[in-house]
């Protein structure tokens, strides 16, 4: 029998939400840019390109026919591309908190993203500014360390980390734009905030 990934019928579906889309309304809507000669778009992840191809169905990497991305990036792609166009950016951040079921579901979203940050670069905090260049990512006076990074063109992601001393602990927390809930699910949002930061670390150990 053959084996079926668990990721399938969720992207599946979701290319199947996006069958009444063009590529040209697709791309106003989400900052995404037309690829010449094909119905597809290139569109911003974090610090990469990749094309979404509308014929077949594939998502690449862009350098020279790359390969595909992994099923959970491409379903956070196409989520977007589908959400992009309801909602803009509000330029006010919340926390995971904020969100539909982000309450119940923070826990978890702390121990994968901000709980690794501390780990990560709570004790070499001026690494983090240097990574957050690679990623083209905003300098912002909000903490010890903070940076406006972009997942996708209308959805930025904040992180922020605090340094501690011998009587307050060394912190960090990640917000996102007060609109990102219209764009995208809440768990999502999650993973989106996830693969942010293992990006940083990955970029941390080249």
């Amino acid at each position: 029998m053959k084996e079926v990934h668990p990721h399938s019928d969720a992207l599946e579906l979701s290319w199947s939400n996006l069958a009444g889309d063009s590529p040209e309304s697709l791309s106003r809507n989400s900052g995404a840019r037309l690829v010449k000669g094909k119905r597809a778009l290139s569109l911003r992840l974090i610090d990469r390109d990749c094309v979404v191809d509308f014929e077949s169905k594939s998502i690449r990497w862009s350098n020279h026919d790359g390969p595909e991305l992994g099923k959970h990036l491409q379903i956070l792609a196409l989520h977007y591309l589908a959400g992009a166009g309801k909602a803009q950016i509000a330029n006010r951040l919340v926390t995971y908190r904020d969100f539909e079921g982000g309450a119940i579901y923070y826990p978890a979203f702390k121990a994968r993203t901000i709980d690794r940050i501390v780990r990560e670069f709570g004790s070499k905090p001026e690494i983090l500014p240097h990574l957050g260049d690679a990623v083209k990512a905003e300098r912002i006076e909000l903490a010890t360390v903070g940076m406006r990074a972009y997942f996708f063109p209308k959805l930025p992601i904040v992180i922020a980390l605090w340094i501690g001393d011998d009587e307050v602990p060394t912190s960090a927390n990640i917000l996102f734009d007060a609109n990102a809930g219209s764009i995208m699910p809440t768990e999502d949002l999650s993973v989106a905030a996830g693969v942010l930061v293992g990006r940083l670390v990955e970029i941390s150990r080249m």
